[in-house]
This record gives C-alpha cells, sequence and structure tokens, in this order.
C-alpha cells in the first residue's frame, strides 16, 4: 500500500478551470494572470479514499461557511462567476502519521473473517472494533492521540466514527448526504475528468437554490464501490441489458439514479436526490416566501372542504414539498392513502402524530412498467374504504381510473396529486390530449396549482414560488386565477368563485363565513411565522399546524366566538403554552 497521501498536478484537468470566462471589469493583464494562476493547482486525498479534494490557488469571495459533522464547508464566489461549494473533510487534513494509523485499521477491518464481525454488522460494532485496534496500533506506531485521558477518547472516538465511515459507510458519499443544506448531488461521466457539482439551498437569504460545482473529483472506483453496494441492498438488475439504477439509499432520505453504458458511453453517472428532512408544512413554506399567508388560509380551507388538486410545476420547483405540507391540513380523524414509488412523504411523522395513514409503495421488483403498477395501486386504493388518495405523481394511463374515480366519488374524500407540467392550462393540454382524459372528466378537478423557480432579476439563485391558484370554470380548458405570482408579491382574485363557492358549501357555511375563514387560517400562519422569526423556535413543525387547526375547530364548533376572538384566543394561548408575552 502506497504511503502518498496527497499529489501536487501541474497541469489542469479539462472542466477544472476556475477563470475560463474573464470578467470583463478586470484589465486583460490582470485576468491572463488569473487564468494563469487558476491552471495550477493541487489535488489531495487519504490513501484510503478514491475521492480528490481539489485545492485552488484564488479561492474567491466567501459567501458563507459552516460546520458539518467531519467537514468544514465554505460557500465560495470565484474569480470565473461560478459558486463553489468548497467542503475539507475531517480526514483530508490528517497529518501523515495519523493517516497511516487510520489506514492501517481500515485494512484490519476489511481483511477481519466474516465470524469475527458478525453476518450483519452494524455502525456499533465496527466502532467498537476501530476504538479498540487505534489504542493499540497508536502505541505500536508511537501516534500521539492527546495530552490527556478525555483528550484521547475523544480523539479516539473522532477516528473511529472515520474508519466506520470508509469500511461499513460511503465515504465522501455519506459525508455529502449530511448536510442538510444540499438538494442534490450530481457525477457526470467521466467521474475522474469532472467534478462533483451540487444543488444548494438557503444562500445568503431564505428559500434560494445555487447550482455550484464542488472541490470534489471521484475516482472510477469510488462510483463502483457505492453502485454495488445500492444493487446489493436493492435487489435491482444493473448491466448492460439494465443500464438504468433507481433505489432508496437506505439511512440517508436519498433517491440515487445510476446511469451505466452503454446510456452513459463514457462511464458511470449518478444524481441523488435528498428528501426534505423537515417536514414541510404551509407556514414553513409560508416562512421561506413560498406563499403568503392568505394563499395558505386558502390551501388549508380546500383541503378541509375535501376539494381535488393537481399540482404542477417543473423538477424542482417543490411540488413534492407542496404535497406534504396538504396532508398536516388534514384533521386527524380523516384516513390517508399514499401512493408513491419513491418514500418522499412524511407517512411516519404522521402516523406517530396520530393520523391513520396506509402508504402504498410501488415497487420496481415486481415487474411491468410504473404506469401499471401505480394504475394498480389506485384501483387498489379504491377497495380500501373511504380515505383521501394521495397519488405521489400521476404519469399516465392510471390518469383515467384517477378520473373516473373522482367523477364518480369512489374516492370518497380528498384526492391529491403531482404532474408535470407548467401551468393549469398547459396541465389541461397535456392531461387531455397526451393521457386522453376526457375534457369533462377534467373538471373533477377543483384546484390547480402550478409551481415554479422564480429568478430574481435573473440572477443564478433560484427561489421557489407557488405561480398560480387556478379552478376550472365554464367550458372545458378554461380556468379563473384565484392566485397569481406576478413578483414580488401575489395578487388575488376578487371576483365571485364557483371554488369558493362550492367548499363553503362543502362545510356548511356562507361565502362570506368561508372568506372570514380561510383569513382566520391565514392569520393563524401568519402569526406562527412571526413568532418563528421573533423567538427562533420550531414554530412552523406540523404540531403547531395540528393545534392550531384542532383549536379553530374546537371553537368554531362550539359557537365560543367569530374568527377574530378565535384568532386573539390562539395568540393568548400560544403565550401561555410557550411562556412568551404576546403584545
Amino acid at each position: 500500500m502506497p504511503e502518498i497521501v496527497s499529489e501536487t498536478i501541474q497541469t489542469p484537468v479539462p472542466g477544472l478551470r476556475r477563470a475560463e470566462l474573464p470578467n470583463p471589469e478586470i484589465k486583460p493583464d490582470i485576468s491572463r494572470s488569473i487564468q494563469k494562476l487558476a491552471a495550477n493547482y493541487s489535488r489531495s486525498k487519504p490513501v484510503y479514499s478514491d475521492c480528490w479534494m481539489l485545492t485552488e490557488s484564488s479561492q474567491g469571495e466567501v459567501l458563507e461557511s459552516y460546520k458539518l459533522d467531519g467537514a468544514e464547508v465554505r460557500i465560495l464566489n470565484c474569480p470565473d462567476g461560478q459558486v463553489e461549494y468548497y467542503i475539507t473533510p475531517f480526514e483530508y487534513g490528517l497529518d501523515r502519521k495519523t493517516s497511516r494509523l487510520v489506514n492501517d485499521i481500515i485494512e484490519r477491518i476489511r481483511d477481519l473473517p466474516v465470524q469475527e464481525l458478525g453476518p450483519e454488522p452494524g455502525r456499533d460494532r465496527i466502532r467498537h472494533l476501530a476504538r479498540s485496534m487505534l489504542v493499540q496500533r497508536a502505541r505500536d506506531m508511537k501516534v500521539g492521540l492527546g495530552e490527556d485521558a478525555a483528550e484521547m477518547d475523544a480523539r479516539v472516538e473522532e477516528l473511529s466514527s472515520l474508519v466506520c465511515r470508509y469500511t461499513l459507510g460511503m465515504g465522501i458519499f455519506e459525508l455529502l448526504m449530511s448536510d442538510p443544506r444540499l438538494e442534490d448531488i450530481y457525477v457526470d461521466a467521466p467521474c475522474d475528468q469532472n467534478p462533483i457539482h451540487v444543488t444548494l439551498s438557503g444562500i445568503s437569504f431564505f428559500n434560494s437554490q445555487v447550482r455550484c460545482r464542488s472541490n470534489l473529483m471521484a475516482e472510477s472506483r469510488e462510483l463502483e464501490c457505492l453502485v454495488s453496494r445500492l444493487k446489493r441492498e436493492s435487489g435491482l438488475p444493473f448491466s448492460e441489458i439494465n443500464p438504468v439504477l433507481e433505489t432508496d439509499i437506505s439511512g440517508f432520505d436519498c433517491r440515487a439514479t445510476v446511469m451505466a453504458p452503454p446510456m452513459s458511453p463514457v462511464g458511470l453517472a449518478m444524481a441523488i436526490r435528498k428528501h426534505s428532512r423537515q417536514p414541510w408544512t404551509l407556514t414553513r413554506l409560508l416562512n421561506n416566501g413560498t406563499m403568503d399567508h392568505w394563499t395558505a388560509g386558502l390551501l388549508s380551507f380546500l383541503v378541509d372542504a375535501k376539494s381535488t388538486f393537481l399540482i404542477c410545476g417543473a423538477r424542482g420547483a417543490g411540488k413534492s414539498s407542496l404535497l406534504s405540507a396538504l396532508l398536516f391540513e388534514f384533521p386527524l380523524s380523516q384516513r390517508i392513502l399514499t401512493i408513491e414509488d419513491t418514500s418522499e412523504l412524511p407517512v411516519q411523522m404522521m402516523q406517530r402524530m396520530g393520523y391513520k395513514v396506509q402508504s402504498m409503495l410501488i415497487d420496481e421488483r415486481r415487474g411491468r412498467n410504473a404506469v401499471e403498477r401505480a394504475e394498480e395501486a389506485l384501483r387498489v386504493s379504491l377497495r380500501l374504504g373511504e380515505s383521501s388518495i394521495v397519488l405521489g405523481e400521476v404519469r399516465g394511463d392510471e390518469a383515467r381510473t384517477l378520473y373516473q374515480s373522482m367523477r364518480a366519488g369512489r374516492a370518497g374524500s380528498s384526492v391529491l396529486g403531482t404532474i408535470h407540467g407548467d401551468s393549469a392550462e398547459s396541465l389541461y393540454e397535456r392531461v387531455v390530449h397526451d393521457l386522453q382524459v376526457p375534457p369533462e372528466s377534467f373538471m373533477a378537478t377543483d384546484v390547480v396549482i402550478s409551481m415554479g423557480l422564480y429568478r430574481p432579476k435573473g440572477s443564478r439563485r433560484q427561489s421557489r414560488r407557488l405561480m398560480q391558484l387556478a379552478t376550472p370554470v365554464g367550458e372545458p380548458g378554461n380556468f379563473q386565477d384565484l392566485v397569481a405570482y406576478a413578483g414580488p408579491g401575489w395578487t388575488h382574485s376578487t371576483q365571485p368563485s364557483p371554488l369558493i363557492s362550492k367548499a363553503a358549501a362543502a362545510l356548511n357555511m356562507s361565502v362570506p363565513e368561508a372568506l372570514e375563514n380561510i383569513a382566520l387560517r391565514g392569520d393563524m400562519r401568519e402569526f406562527l411565522h412571526q413568532m418563528q422569526v421573533k423567538h427562533q423556535q420550531d414554530f412552523l413543525a406540523p404540531e403547531w399546524v395540528c393545534r392550531a387547526n384542532e383549536f379553530m375547530w374546537r371553537h368554531l364548533e362550539s359557537g365560543s366566538g367569530e374568527p377574530a376572538t378565535v384568532l386573539k384566543g390562539f395568540q393568548e394561548w400560544f403565550g401561555r403554552v410557550n411562556g412568551i408575552a404576546i403584545q
């Protein structure tokens, strides 16, 4: 095993020049100097890793910096105008002796017979083995682990976690997947000539998406090991005949899509999509600027009235986030059936909170195509009794079954789903003409919501926005916009709406009472948002949405007050529960 843990490269790898597009404001001679500096960089890695860390000569302006468990991250605005996700893993800064020690322990654990590790060794078992080996080998190799017992214990724990990450874990990718700010991780082929790049959220202000290159470059062996593990854990075929692998990554709330030759002709390529670790709520979407509080109140009201929803938008626009948020607007008594091919909806959290939720996962290993599996799951769901049906993604033939159920009333309650589309009008064209749903059946859709990515003044940063909330009116293909985004804010229709009238009738309200109820729900969510901003506690969590709804329902049902009285009562109750003086 070689002892070299770093290497210096004097010629640039294709795709790694940091200043290929000179800034026009910089004088030509300065620009050439920047390019010359940027062409020289070093790359380093521990011997037990197959992922290089690229170190720039000129790193640019630091926009933000933060720490992960095992790494430091800086977000850089580079001289060539690109944003870089610059991560420094803990192990890449180890001295040579300590790096040799860690490599020795990793090799020893990898060589242990199965009977010593156990049939399915867990992280605790690996950490225990690493701790005992580290102490003994550190003495033999004369590696210092600390000045006193406490410092030594902390160092051993740190190194044993590192050993675990490179034996049982996923190395560098484990660090990337643990960063709550990352949403997507991409590795383009050939992987040893293209830096890993990522999608990052929340840079400098709330609700922003930035596509960044990183300072990491994976060797093919790194990807092959990860793919081998995914293939083993999923049991799915992956070969030249089946060159696409799509599977969840266990333990990380991520979904991986891998391509192999011949589909990716120059080697393995991979995309990892991370699911949100904080369940989305309407108050959280309000807090990050995706919608305003009146729209949040309207959505809550429509869910309560058992309306049918289709949420459309491009990939990454926030369709699944909004769908998840709408689920927490159901009362706890409502039975909910979810149908997904990827576990993204917060089913387990909802069950812990007392919701009656049954999930149905469309398993790729059962054969047939995704549309057939989704249609079968939908048909089964309609035989499971009165329930709200939540379809993770409407793709094709199952749309006809869905609309037949909506028109016949067999679903018995709300139907919610996501579908690709840009607007209510384009969605109608797709559903009717491409998916062959009769125009009259489409009219069973109560609400069409269009989510989009908004680029303020054409900047690189993208913010998620609810762009349109519309309802079918009159002839098929005609829509009334109740909410529309036209930067920098939302406009709300003041015209009478058949949707509001229908929802009001479902809740035994007059239209004026319905409008007051919508305003009350919006004001309660705005209050939670303001408390979050002021006190920095998680008042955006699903539990607070449920408490707000239960408080409202209880007081309205008892006839104990008008909406304004209910809002004031909720604020006073909130203050007492949290020990906060509400003014």
